[in-house]
């Protein structure tokens, strides 16, 4: 059977969150070609060892360790090497499926030329818009389009191609995120890592799309502080962060100084 895509799920501990995570997409999906890939970025809790016993003997999933410092980019990295899907899906451990249908509805976006990240509409819990699309703006580097509109206000503006799309929910061909060397682990191993690989894909000639009537619930920021409030309660991290926003305004001055796809009226 072809296109089989791998799930990327990183995590550390929150089992309760993870089993909500991997449990929506057992139950709720028709496609049946897949893996789950978890990524244990150094667990230490109890509960985290018992919920992977529980776990081990689901075929479809597979638990890997990362044993090194937090590294988003590194994680991912990692695993897509782990990989054999055709398709690699980078997931939050904190989203949740809604429609059974969502996997095959994101591969089938691929059908179109020159697709080459594919994400989806997220919602938080009050079903408001989390994410619909990335934008980019000078002020605020990178925007998420809608956010805390209702879906029925979206409905009639909502467009698919972006510059952007989160990597909470963000698929993409294997060989073309390994042609585009993955995410930064060295300038981004915490932030905008999807923002930059989405726009170095765009430079290579492919779109960014969002595939709006893909669903997940995204209960953004339980498994890991915002990096805005890190500010107040890990200036270390606070520091790495605007070394990363720094990086991306000069790495990609032009492109965040005019996007296309910017529309005020969308904020």
């Amino acid at each position: 059977m072809k296109n089989k895509i791998s799930i990327i799920i990183p995590f550390k501990d929150k089992p309760e969150l993870l089993k909500q995570c991997i449990f929506s997409i057992l139950k709720k999906n028709a496609f049946e070609n897949y893996e789950i890939l978890l990524v244990d970025n150094q667990s230490v809790e109890k509960s985290t060892r018992n919920f992977l016993k529980e776990i081990k003997s689901l075929k479809r999933i597979k638990v890997l360790r990362y044993n090194k410092a937090f590294n988003f980019s590194a994680i991912n990295n990692f695993a897509v090497k782990k990989a054999t899907g055709d398709y690699v899906l980078f997931l939050n451990n904190d989203t949740k499926a809604i429609s059974s249908n969502w996997l095959k509805e994101m591969l089938k976006c691929f059908d179109v030329q020159k697709i080459g990240i594919v994400g989806a509409r997220l919602l938080y819990p009050d079903k408001t818009i989390q994410h619909c699309g990335v934008m980019l703006e000078k002020e605020r580097l990178a925007i998420h389009a809608f956010r805390k509109w209702k879906e029925k206000d979206v409905e009639m503006v909502a467009r698919k191609e972006w510059s952007a799309v989160t990597g909470a929910c963000m698929m993409t061909k294997r060989s073309l995120f390994l042609k585009a060397g993955g995410f930064d682990e060295v300038n981004l191993p915490i932030a905008y890592n999807d923002i930059d690989y989405c726009l170095r894909v765009r430079r290579l000639g492919f779109k960014i799309i969002c595939a709006t009537d893909v669903k997940l619930y995204h209960y953004e920021s339980i498994s890991r502080k915002s990096d805005m409030l890190a500010k107040f309660l890990n200036r270390s991290r606070y520091k790495k962060f605007i070394a990363e926003q720094e990086y991306m305004r000069n790495e990609w001055k032009g492109e965040i100084e005019d996007d296309c796809f910017y529309e005020s009226n969308f904020i």
